[in-house]
């Protein structure tokens, strides 16, 4: 078995129906935290070998592979798994 770090962790802010956030795109969103994670610890990209995220509530858009369309919204490889 492959040992697994977490290096860094960043979570989207709650929002409501039609709220604050109605005009992000949710893989956007989450490619934005993608980015801020790896900002935070000066990481190189090109180092990340899976990217594993959830909702809570899906709804629309947010029952795809959101961690999958999310890399593509990021600075990650598009050849990092989600």
């Amino acid at each position: 078995m492959r040992d697994v770090y977490i290096v860094s962790a960043v979570r989207t802010p709650v929002g409501r129906n039609n709220g604050y956030l109605r005009n992000w795109m949710v893989p956007e969103l989450f490619g934005s935290i993608l980015d801020a994670a790896i900002n935070r610890i000066d990481l190189d990209p090109g180092l990340v070998d899976d990217v594993i995220g959830g909702t809570v509530y899906q709804v629309g858009e947010q029952g795809s592979t959101l961690a999958r369309t999310s890399v593509f919204a990021s600075k990650l490889p598009d050849s990092v798994p989600g």
